[in-house]
């Protein structure tokens, strides 16, 4: 168990009162039934315990369910029930009212939250509820040359090397990056939303989403910059937007190989194709592609497949 990962969490407290706020919406004290899926260090199913939950149903493969039983006996809290196992491998689970997962990492679909929920809707009663209610991703423009210029040391190592073949397995992957407003085309207000899912209905793991900006200004591009907004249920939301309250989770970089040296009037596209199938694990590709007049002047493709996790 990896506990610097779970305090990180744990100290989040943008993410804390957003899913407890959403549980208190929802929980009907003495007569809802929850389910946790991948209930870490127990933090949500112990929340809907003390909000008034008939009982809960903690799911979690990980080791992390040792500490979350101790906890619970410390705050005794006693109508948690844990399972250790992954909550689509467990025949027959208890049909519940609610469905909670905070299941969600920097890229949105990481840790598979779209295929546990949709397998997880099997013991959902009926008119149950899921949180998250709706994911949307959205993307943008780099603009700024700092995250470009650490991926580029790979030119930069000297002593009369090559390092091309490394350089291009850093520039197939998505990098962990806090971007601020300003490192963004029109400060992030261009942000584009390439893909939405609502949990409640049946979403497929393999996406496609577009987005196309005409530029004002002459601007260098030297990738993207992805975020997500979650609704939690209606009315509660949760994002990692660089324009939100700043939440444990960071942005993504999206990189290109070599900037696109835009003008004024140039169209730029970009089409991401994300996998988030459980044999995959997640494979995410994005092609970018700026136009000048109708002429293409410039392409880049890039796939995670081709590089090594950064």
């Amino acid at each position: 168990m990896l506990i610097e990962f779970h305090r990180n969490m744990l100290a989040d407290t943008v993410r804390n009162e957003a899913f407890y706020r959403a549980l208190e919406k929802v929980i009907v004290p003495g007569k809802t039934v929850v389910a946790d899926l991948g209930s870490g260090t127990g933090l949500l199913s112990f929340m809907a315990s003390k909000l008034g939950a008939k009982s809960v149903h903690a799911y979690e493969y990980s080791e992390a369910i040792a500490l979350s039983k101790k906890l619970a006996l410390e705050n005794n809290i006693q109508n948690v029930r844990f399972i250790h196992n992954h909550s689509t491998k467990v025949a027959k689970p208890t049909m519940v009212d609610v469905i909670v997962s905070e299941t969600l990492g920097n890229y949105a679909y990481e840790e598979n939250i779209l295929e546990s929920v949709a397998d997880a809707k099997r013991f959902l009663k009926p008119n149950g509820i899921v949180i998250p209610h709706r994911i949307e991703q959205f993307v943008a423009p780099v603009v700024s040359a700092r995250f470009f210029d650490e991926l580029s040391v790979w030119d930069r190592v000297g002593y009369g090397l090559d390092f091309s073949i490394a350089k291009e397995m850093s520039s197939n992957n998505l990098y962990v990056r806090t971007f601020a407003a300003t490192d963004l085309l029109e400060s992030a207000k261009c942000a584009v939303r390439w893909d939405a899912a609502e949990l409640i209905k049946v979403n497929k793991s393999v996406r496609v989403g577009k987005a196309s900006w005409l530029l004002r200004e002459p601007t260098p591009i030297y990738g993207f910059a992805v975020w997500w907004d979650c609704e939690l249920v209606p009315g509660i939301s949760l994002g990692t937007s660089p324009l939100s309250p700043r939440t444990h989770w960071e942005q993504l970089y999206f990189p290109l190989r070599q900037p696109m040296v835009a003008e004024v009037g140039d169209q730029l596209n970009v089409t991401i194709k994300s996998d988030s199938r459980f044999e995959v694990g997640v494979n995410v590709t994005w092609e970018a592609v700026l136009r000048r007049k109708d002429k293409i002047v410039a392409l880049d493709e890039l796939d995670m497949r081709k590089g090594d996790a950064g």
